[in-house]
């Protein structure tokens, strides 16, 4: 088999889940290439890969562009060109809305390859129009397997149209051991001595600074709690609303603002928290959750990110809230400050946990969703004039 993993852009995630499908693969006499459409996204400040490391596996097909520049037209006929190089059997695309997914499930239609969908989107993260769930649906119908987030993104897809039995939860990890690793060393090279346990909570929080990330609300509700200190990394177009936001709530000696932190140096930035919080309005999912576990941090998730399901066990490594609930929230942060004593058992059960959503899982449930693409029917002359008939872009 040969398969394609098709991306936006490669960020450093993407690279060592690549990694770790392709190494499984090849136990299986199985090949896997990854295409990324640039290796430049604006709203992300991934570090670039040198075109010169990468080898007929990995590439990208319009170096040095912005991703948001590129056409629909543009990024069709270079993935076309491209597929039909690597003339794959199966082909893993990134949701449904996207250019590169409708050029490429259109490549394979018109092929007779088969394809599957990489989902982490949930029902709740936007309004469900009938018109919106239809379009969605038709999409959906031309997938033969997907590989999701965890099981609120499985029970969309279902909703979709597409058999649970041939959904894979497993898309959104990390490398756990990087984490693992990097945050242990810097935790050895602080040699911290054991907090007080008067002394204030330090919270983590690393975002972009966006509305939808909910930033400005927790601000509000943490205004009338003591007992804590809020570092948030990041930066983006809400920063100077933030800022000052911070300063008529004389939240200055509290709130830290680092702006951003390139990937290789989050896991210190980790090793300094004592919990994470991810507060978003709309989150698919939250991949800093799985990094902040790894990091053996208890996590305070509202229930709008799409990892809360799967990831976090209420009182076991942390706590879920309603974002939109200033109550809900107050509620979730005190039950943290109280539980401080608890806070070193709780962080080693979320490394515990998130040991099992790690490349392994990533690479046995993508190879596993490739399988069940293959067993069903490829794209026959009749579905073909069906997606025609139906204004589907080939």
């Amino acid at each position: 088999m040969i398969a394609v993993i098709v991306q936006a852009a490669h960020a450093p995630f993407h690279r060592a889940r690549f990694r770790a499908a392709r190494a499984r693969g090849l136990e299986d006499n199985r090949e896997l290439f990854s295409v990324a459409v640039s290796d430049v996204q604006g709203d992300y400040k991934w570090p670039q890969q040198d075109s010169s490391q990468e080898d007929l596996h990995s590439r990208v097909l319009f170096p040095g562009c912005d991703y948001w520049t590129l056409s629909y037209r543009r990024i069709r006929r270079a993935l076309y060109s491209a597929l039909d190089e690597i003339s794959p059997d199966v082909v893993a695309l990134p949701g449904w809305g996207f250019a590169e997914t409708l050029a490429g499930l259109g490549w394979c239609i018109r092929r007779g390859r088969h394809r599957v969908v990489i989902s982490d989107s949930q029902a709740i993260d936007s309004a469900q129009t009938q018109s919106k769930l239809l379009l969605k649906r038709l999409i959906v119908s031309r997938f033969q397997a997907a590989f999701a987030g965890g099981q609120p993104h499985v029970r969309y897809l279902e909703e979709l149209g597409l058999a649970p039995e041939r959904c894979f939860v497993g898309c959104d990890v990390v490398d756990n051991e990087f984490f693992d690793r990097e945050s242990q060393r810097d935790r050895a090279q602080q040699q911290r001595q054991e907090r007080e346990r008067e002394s204030a909570l330090r919270l983590l929080s690393c975002v972009r600074l966006l509305p939808r990330k909910n930033i400005l609300g927790v601000l509000d509700v943490m205004k009338d709690l003591d007992g804590w200190t809020w570092t948030i990394a990041g930066d983006g177009p809400q920063l100077e609303e933030i800022e000052r936001q911070i300063k008529t709530l004389q939240l200055t000696e509290r709130v830290r603002l680092v702006g951003h932190v390139d990937y290789d140096e989050l896991p210190r930035v980790y090793s300094e928290a004592d919990v994470y919080l991810q507060p978003s309005l709309v989150e698919p999912w939250g991949l800093v959750v799985n990094e902040a576990m790894a990091c053996a941090l208890p996590v305070l998730v509202s229930n709008a990110c799409g990892c809360r399901e799967d990831l976090v066990k209420e009182g076991v490594n942390g706590y879920t809230f309603d974002p939109s609930s200033p109550e809900s929230l107050k509620q979730a942060l005190q039950l943290m400050i109280d539980n401080r004593e608890r806070l070193d058992a709780m962080g080693q059960a979320s490394r515990r946990l998130i040991s099992g959503w790690g490349l392994d899982l990533f690479a046995q449930n993508f190879w596993r969703a490739c399988d069940a693409a293959l067993l069903a029917r490829a794209a026959g002359r009749r579905e073909r004039v069906i997606s025609r008939a139906l204004g589907f872009p080939l």
